[in-house]
């Protein structure tokens, strides 16, 4: 089910959320504390879900929640205008997470920015299968920005899996994600993992690999664009965008961090190998435009983590699409810009 606007804001909230959670999930976690002088100001029931609203707190600061859950630990936390800050526990029945208010939500309860949510799930089962995999149990999400709804995402095939969310928001606002994923939802994933919006992968996106495996991304969309093509039929406004975000097996790509660059300036650009590199490979980057070969190349050298990143001079490039190609282990990928006066 997708998210629409309707009259109500606490509807927008129930239906936004849309978190596929179980049908007796809202009678197995309970608010028990919070610190910091955070209050849980509404527990929002409808149908399968429950959400817990909180307030009380400013923007940037931090409370530590306390839940209690009698039945088995929920696969997923997620939170709504506030980002986690700590991974959190479940254990013995007791659920800990530690959040910081982010500044609210688009389409919180009564119109209010100043309030947050969290809420618990667990992941949505793959086609043909009954329940979700095991192996994404702990994962957290945090959503927040100009955004005014999201959905989980992802899926698993015999080629591979991923998981995310699909997220809306208003034309040229911004929009944040933060995921992070226990060692063994990240190999379930594809063990060397990368961020593909809108199905392609994004280098510039961060991609934290820790001691124990775990795996914390983060991805920052300062003007969300591209009109999403679908608005219509979620019942949004015309100006609202639509982003896939979602975390998987990593895929050589190769972008460039501006949308539009003028000529003769310089713009930054960042590409990631595959899951499959060698540390100290070179890979050359060639550029053409409108279908026309340039005389501009870039060569970027492979760091310990299998990416890298550079400048591009623009030099005396027209006016137009600019393109660039790269090929990697068998592999081709390509980014864009618009080059502009």
């Amino acid at each position: 089910m997708k998210s629409s606007y309707t009259k109500s804001l606490r509807t927008i909230l129930i239906v936004a959320c849309s978190f596929l959670i179980s049908l007796d999930a809202k009678a197995e976690v309970s608010f028990v504390s919070a610190t910091n002088s955070a209050t849980l100001e509404d527990t929002i029931d409808e149908e399968s879900q429950r959400i817990f609203v909180f307030g009380g707190i400013s923007e940037d600061q931090s409370s530590e929640l306390t839940f209690s859950t009698d039945t088995d630990c929920p696969g997923v936390a997620m939170t709504g205008g506030a980002e986690f800050t700590a991974p959190w526990s479940c254990t013995g029945g007791v659920i800990t997470a530690t959040v910081a208010n982010r500044g609210g939500m688009a389409f919180g309860p009564n119109g209010s920015t100043t309030t947050f949510y969290v809420t618990f799930s667990d992941p949505p089962a793959p086609p043909g299968l009954d329940t979700a995999p095991e192996e994404l149990s702990g994962i957290q999400l945090s959503v927040f920005g100009d955004v005014s709804s999201w959905d989980l995402d992802g899926e698993a095939t015999d080629s591979g899996a991923t998981f995310g969310v699909e997220l809306s928001g208003s034309k040229g606002g911004d929009a944040h994600f933060r995921m992070y994923l226990p060692q063994v939802a990240a190999d379930y994933l594809g063990g060397v993992l990368g961020v593909f919006v809108g199905g392609r992968p994004d280098p510039f996106a961060t991609v934290t690999t820790n001691d124990d495996g775990s795996v914390e991304i983060s991805v920052d969309i300062a003007s969300l664009s591209s009109a999403s093509t679908n608005s219509a039929k979620l019942g949004t406004k015309a100006a609202t965008v639509t982003k896939r975000i979602t975390a998987g097996a990593r895929e050589l790509g190769v972008s460039f961090a501006k949308k539009t660059v003028k000529t003769g300036k310089s713009v930054a650009m960042a590409l990631c190998a595959g899951a499959e590199f060698s540390a100290g490979d070179k890979i050359k980057a060639k550029f053409s435009l409108a279908g026309k070969a340039l005389d501009l190349k870039k060569t970027f050298t492979l760091n310990d983590t299998g990416c890298a990143n550079a400048n591009l001079k623009l030099k005396s490039v027209p006016e137009g699409k600019l393109k660039a190609t790269i090929s990697y282990q068998g592999d081709k990928a390509n980014g864009t810009t618009k080059v502009t006066k």
